[in-house]
């Protein structure tokens, strides 16, 4: 017995180990690299001078930059539009796809195409759609009498074109989450709500919220994580700009680390960044919780 129960371990042993060494090569030794020239003075420009050794100079310089401030700043004013737009709107479309309509499966699908488009084309289809002059939103409200608006070139408008394009794309993702919840909810309490007179909107506060408020939770947390970290469509639309009005910690991060070549302070704010995330992530499992407790 302890011989077949050594031969099952060495055979899972043989089979873990592409897997593991894979891992290990993308994820953990980048990791711990990266970890290392966060303590270090490293310019990419200079690679073969010595990496020197300045301790918490990294991340003291990140915490204390008016320009990373600013980037924060800018990242949860970004991901605090988008997700609220994007939860108003897609349990509002979950509300209506889910119910027995002719062509609604259709309906679905189409919905559905954005969040599957790579947000590199989604960027892209969207630069052609804000282009100064020749782009469908200025001809549109050109057709009304307004004037053309500088969607991508104003600081006043760069932000809330990158808020639009990002709504757009993944507000499916939580219709589809909210549309999978609300279709596997009991029956019961809504048929004792309507035995009771109350109304539609009293239904979904009192009977369909709470319901779907785990969910609601779940999806919540991964847009959060993933928003926080939006970088492809910001760099196919302004790349950070103009100025900085439109910098986010991950393109901080990228410039710091591929346009100053400081690669030493670009390691101190991608560790921050990961404390943060790991910040939301403690608080999406205490929510949880709380949520598992008062049921």
């Amino acid at each position: 017995m302890g011989y077949v129960n050594r031969r099952n371990r060495t055979i899972a042993g043989v089979f873990l180990l592409p897997t593991a060494t894979v891992l290990f090569l993308t994820t953990i030794y980048p990791m711990l690299y990266a970890l290392y020239l966060s303590f270090r003075n490293y310019d990419l420009a200079k690679p073969f001078i010595p990496r020197i050794f300045v301790g918490l100079a990294n991340f003291q310089e990140v915490l204390t930059s008016g320009p990373f401030l600013h980037s924060m700043l800018i990242t949860f004013k970004l991901m605090g539009v988008t997700l609220f737009f994007q939860f108003v709107i897609g349990v509002g479309l979950a509300l209506l796809v889910t119910q027995r309509l002719p062509g609604m499966a259709a309906i679905r699908t189409l919905l559905l195409i954005p969040m599957m488009i790579s947000p590199v084309i989604v960027g892209l289809v969207w630069l052609f759609i804000y282009f100064p002059e020749l782009g469908y939103f200025n001809y549109f409200i050109g057709l009304i009498g307004i004037n053309p608006i500088p969607w991508i070139t104003s600081t006043q408008w760069a932000l809330t074109a990158i808020a639009i394009a990002d709504i757009w794309q993944w507000t499916p993702f939580v219709m589809m989450g909210t549309a999978a919840a609300l279709q596997s909810l009991s029956p019961e309490p809504y048929e004792a709500a309507r035995i009771d007179g109350n109304s539609n909107i009293d239904v979904f506060l009192h009977v369909t919220l709470p319901q779907l408020k785990p969910v609601l939770i779940s999806l919540l947390f991964l847009r959060a994580i993933d928003a926080f970290k939006i970088y492809d469509i910001i760099f196919v639309l302004t790349k950070g700009g103009p100025g900085d009005a439109t910098e986010t910690i991950a393109l901080y991060i990228y410039r710091q680390s591929f346009t100053f070549w400081r690669m030493g302070v670009g390691a101190a704010a991608s560790f921050v960044s990961l404390i943060i995330i790991s910040v939301l992530i403690t608080l999406f499992f205490k929510s949880m919780q709380k949520s598992a407790a008062a049921r």
